[in-house]
């Protein structure tokens, strides 16, 4: 028996979308194109420990700010990847 992983889920951020406030952008989950709100990242982080990764410190703050994550508590877990 062991544990079984999710697959990696790809996530695009854009500020062309309806439901975008002010320019701040929204996350759209891979193949479905339903939007990721911060309730629901912070639903998957206390559930199974979910994070996001991103490429650079500038696509961190805008997730950042697209899920509010200091309100939902989960701050901690949008990071950026270590490539090198």
């Amino acid at each position: 028996m062991g544990l079984r992983q999710m697959s990696p889920e790809t996530i695009r951020w854009t500020t062309d979308h309806v439901q975008s406030n002010h320019g701040i952008g929204v996350l759209l989950r891979g193949k479905s194109g339903d939007i990721l709100d911060g309730k629901s990242f912070a639903a998957m982080v206390h559930a199974f420990g979910a994070w996001i990764e991103t490429d650079s410190e500038e696509t961190s703050r805008r997730v950042h700010n697209a899920l509010v994550t200091v309100v939902t508590g989960t701050e901690e877990s949008v990071k950026v990847a270590n490539n090198g």
